[in-house]
């Protein structure tokens, strides 16, 4: 999703004339007021702390399933409430090997948590038929696209794609297998693209409003920062999601001087958008700064002022839940949204940016009562892990609706960067 943007007038208004639904929004925290809190909600803590054995498994688990084990391994399920997490696997043997082998190289994980179950197709031959069909990075003309989604089966049973309506008929008259694994057409529809600290100084972090000029010729664009890291000379870098700004662009904080009232302006400069990840909906802002002078790794949150450092990162799986820092829902009066639950953990999406063109995307859905909106777009996805950090799960990308979420994930962004966190201070 896009963030929210407005057209550059000689006399600039203070309503955006239109938007993707992007989830970039920023909370009411004056720049330099704040200092890394150690406390938080009391139930997200107690919640963190009841699930981080299960987070711990299922990342062990993970870790060999994308690993020597990609032959069997299929998909993770967790249960939150249920305290257990599902290894489905097409091979029981080998299943029982990936569990032994995570436990070798995390000994303290607590294997009593993991139910096995049987999948047709290994994640791997999924991903390979999906990858021939929804290839990641493709640019179309909104006109010329057919493919709008496509996933593994949560039981690892086949595929779902997700097909333009008009082609629906089409697509299904070639059948319903690829190369023998079982596919499922749906109707579905293009994603709209999607900080929180106002007009920040140095060194910013994740969750402040971004400002720069939008894809869209003649629009001023408004997202929020989400990964801070640093190469390895620790050269500062600030990820926000793709779809926001053309390489080139200078970015600023909001230049308004009452936090939540939006002006559009250039405030403090941040950096220049100097790469980009299509396929992943990332970008690096560059601060020519080092050692965490320029951005840090910390996420804005409550209570405002406070903020958090982001010192690790993982990848989502079914079940789980997290949280995410966009700007726009602070100040839309939602705060920092949480309580949003992996749906799809493997997620093919097209998204139409501003500049009219469709893009392919892999990432994760999720869904809560409530998500994100317009303006939150390359805000931090995060989970809890105590009352003074945080884990990197990715950056907001897209949306349907408040109530469903699209994000890709930081350790797919960081590698494909070549970059790392950087908690300096």
């Amino acid at each position: 999703m896009p963030g929210s943007r407005t057209k550059v007038l000689a006399l600039t208004t203070a309503s955006a004339l239109g938007a993707l639904l992007a989830c970039t929004v920023t909370p009411a925290a004056e720049a330099n007021e704040g200092h890394r809190a150690t406390s938080t909600d009391p139930a997200l803590l107690a919640r963190a702390k009841k699930v981080a054995p299960l987070n711990a498994v299922a990342n062990a688990l993970g870790e060999q399933g994308r690993g020597a084990f990609a032959d069997t391994y299929s998909d993770l399920h967790v249960d939150e409430d249920g305290g257990f997490v599902t290894l489905l696997a097409t091979d029981s043997t080998r299943a029982a090997k990936l569990v032994s082998a995570a436990k070798h190289a995390h000994p303290t994980i607590n294997t009593a948590l993991i139910r096995v179950q049987h999948a047709d197709y290994s994640r791997k031959v999924l991903d390979t038929e999906i990858d021939k069909i929804f290839p990641l990075g493709t640019v179309k003309a909104a006109s010329e696209e057919v493919y709008y989604g496509a996933a593994p089966n949560a039981d690892g049973s086949g595929i779902t794609v997700e097909v333009k309506p008009s082609a629906l008929r089409g697509v299904k008259a070639h059948g319903n297998r690829l190369n023998g694994i079982p596919v499922t057409y749906v109707p579905g529809k293009i994603k709209t693209a999607a900080s929180w600290r106002w007009n920040d100084t140095r060194p910013q972090i994740g969750g402040d409003v971004l400002i720069g000029n939008s894809r869209k010729s003649g629009y001023v664009e408004q997202c929020t920062s989400g990964i801070a890291a640093e190469n390895s000379h620790g050269r500062d870098y600030l990820i926000t999601a793709a779809h926001c700004y053309p390489n080139g662009t200078g970015v600023y904080g909001e230049g308004g001087r009452t936090a939540g009232r939006w002006t559009y302006t250039k405030g403090h400069y941040f950096g220049k958008v100097t790469s980009t990840k299509d396929g992943w909906d990332a970008q690096v802002i560059d601060s020519g700064l080092y050692n965490g002078k320029g951005f840090n790794s910390d996420e804005a949150d409550k209570p405002s002022g406070k903020w958090y450092a982001v010192n690790n990162s993982a990848y989502s799986y079914y079940g789980q839940n997290v949280c995410q820092d966009g700007a726009r829902s602070y100040y839309n009066g939602k705060g920092v949204p949480c309580n949003i639950m992996t749906v799809r953990d493997d997620y093919r999406y097209t998204v139409k940016w501003e500049d009219g063109s469709t893009h392919h995307i892999r990432g994760v859905q999720g869904h809560g009562t409530y998500t994100c909106t317009q303006g939150d777009s390359g805000g931090l996805v995060f989970t809890i892990n105590d009352g003074s950090h945080r884990q990197a799960r990715g950056i907001v990308s897209a949306n349907s609706g408040t109530d469903y979420i699209y994000w890709t994930e930081a350790t797919d962004i960081l590698h494909s960067f070549g970059l790392k966190l950087n908690p300096h201070q």
